[in-house]
């Protein structure tokens, strides 16, 4: 389930509103192709005996459970600041913790508004010398994609590549961030952990 949170306010929002349409449709998963055999490449395919074993112990460690859902691959718990905060101040956050978002609250860790290192280079080309004091609700987004713990991962990764945001911040009921999903995070996931036929 995704919301669009404006002004500390959560609007319930189904993914098919974020997704643009395109009049093609959704791909659906197939079986694996599978080779012919022609009885010569079974034989040559028989394995001297105590070659298997080392192979299946890797193909053992291999096996790992299903990520299907935002809170198991979120980042969490997750650093956030306060939107009364100045442009320099996180400007200094992100550039020490290595941060590409932050999400922004407010006092009772409600979300309202994130900005990412993108929008602070386009601020810091401003002719106007006083803009590091400004407060960063001035330059962040107010209107946040976000989306619940359950929310399916495929979807969070589509509605990113859509609206062309680099990541989801993750809210429960009360509005609070409890997570965030990057396109790190989905990329990790698919390298380490995931079993490649989710992203079928």
């Amino acid at each position: 389930m995704f919301y669009i949170i404006e002004q500390g306010a959560r609007i319930q929002t189904p993914v098919n509103r974020l997704l643009r349409s395109t009049g093609v449709n959704k791909p659906s998963a197939t079986n694996p192709l599978r080779p012919v055999s022609t009885g010569d490449e079974d034989r040559d395919r028989v394995t001297p005996p105590g070659k298997l074993t080392p192979y299946q112990g890797s193909e053992s460690a291999q096996q790992r459970s299903p990520v299907n859902y935002a809170h198991q691959i979120m980042t969490s718990p997750v650093i956030t600041a306060s939107f009364h905060q100045t442009v320099s101040a996180i400007r200094r956050l992100l550039s020490k913790r290595r941060f590409h978002h932050l999400p922004l609250v407010d006092d009772a860790n409600t979300l309202r508004g994130i900005v990412s290192d993108r929008d602070l280079l386009r601020f810091a080309a401003s002719p106007d010398r006083d803009v590091e004091n400004y407060p960063v609700e001035r330059l962040m987004t107010k209107k946040v994609i976000s989306a619940a713990e359950q929310t399916d991962i495929r979807a969070i990764a589509e509605v990113m590549c859509e609206q062309a945001i680099g990541a989801v911040p993750i809210v429960n009921e009360q509005v609070a961030v409890v997570g965030i999903v990057s396109r790190t995070d989905i990329l990790r996931t698919l390298v380490h952990r995931a079993p490649l036929d989710l992203w079928a």
